[in-house]
């Protein structure tokens, strides 16, 4: 997979990871980070090279993650510091860890399909609630004349996070995105179509990803099928994700207050607890909206992030759970009741 093995140091190990590898006492492992995992299986870089092992029935490895292999078994997951995670399945009650570990999560959004600035910041909220710094990357600039406007839409929803202009045609933006993950552990996602794996490849130096034309529909063709971490030239590594078409994040209230403390600085100064900051008397966040001293698409973002955080609170609580069932059951009963 790599020419020649880089140390775990120039993929983000530091002495106090170490040191708790070190802490496990167990003299027969080697310290690994793992750069991608299949069913059952996984690839792990150590100092001397890439080493395929095995993982535990019951364990939860992710790509990322620092682990403890013995032989060709990983035995120990080193503390995960940071998480990319999004909740997956029909009921959306499955957390699926994307990449461990990270420091940045690189937003790949193409201009030919527009900036959608709501998109961008629910994986904005991806990366806030990761513990990760966001950064946000418009791709294929050169197809638009001028993208001021779509930089201006996403700032008005993510106010403050990095925005660059990037363009693999004609070279923009490639240099201070190298500048920007530059001894770090960054994941790019984004759907597909957004350019990602060409993106990786000048951030690599080679051609190492394959890439796939855009369709005719402005869709992207999935030419990424698993997640996978590389190294990068003068230190870091970047995690490459398939397309992610949804984003149901796991927010949580300490989360949104971070993410938009603009808005929650407003709030403070609604005249109830628990507004709804919808038609209550005596709104600030209204009177904001108002005043324009708060956008409409700042508003909805924070409304719609509150029902994330809302839904995943209540999904989290087995209580509240028991109570949805028996509320849904006496509903069904009364409406069989009118429907006699």
């Amino acid at each position: 997979m790599y020419e020649s093995p880089a140390p775990l140091e120039s993929l983000g190990l530091d002495e106090r990871r170490r040191a708790e590898f070190t802490s496990l006492g167990a003299p027969t492992c080697t310290l690994a980070r793992v750069v991608r995992v299949d069913r059952g299986a996984a690839l792990a870089h150590t100092d001397t090279g890439i080493r395929h092992v095995r993982l535990p029935l019951d364990g939860d490895v992710a790509v990322g993650d620092f682990v403890a292999v013995d032989g060709d078994l990983v035995r120990h997951v080193l503390e995960r510091r940071t998480a990319v995670t999004r909740l997956v399945g029909h009921r959306r009650e499955t957390l699926q860890v994307l990449a461990a570990n990270v420091d940045a999560v690189l937003i790949a959004r193409p201009l030919d399909l527009s900036a959608s600035p709501m998109r961008i910041q629910s994986l904005v909220n991806l990366a806030y609630e990761a513990g990760a710094i966001p950064i946000v990357l418009l791709t294929k600039a050169d197809v638009v004349d001028d993208p001021s406007d779509d930089v201006a839409a996403v700032l008005e929803v993510a106010p403050g996070v990095d925005v660059h202009l990037v363009s693999a045609v004609t070279g923009q933006g490639i240099d201070e995105v190298r500048a920007a993950v530059r001894g770090r552990t960054v994941v790019l996602v984004g759907e597909s179509g957004a350019g990602k794996s060409t993106l990786i490849n000048l951030l690599l130096g080679d051609e190492r990803i394959l890439t796939g034309a855009t369709r005719r529909d402005g869709q992207g063709r999935h030419t990424t099928s698993s997640r996978e971490l590389h190294p990068l030239p003068g230190g870091g590594a970047i995690v490459d994700t398939p397309g992610v078409r949804e984003v149901v994040g796991a927010l949580s209230a300490d989360q949104i207050a971070e993410g938009f403390a603009d808005v929650e600085a407003i709030a403070v100064a609604c005249r109830f607890a628990d507004c709804s900051h919808d038609a209550e008397p005596g709104c600030a966040v209204q009177g904001a909206l108002r005043d324009g001293a708060l956008s409409t698409a700042r508003l909805e973002a924070y409304v719609a992030a509150l029902r994330d955080a809302a839904w995943n609170e209540r999904r989290a609580s087995k209580r509240l759970q028991a109570e949805d069932r028996r509320s849904y059951r006496a509903m069904e009963r009364q409406r069989r009741r009118d429907a006699r």
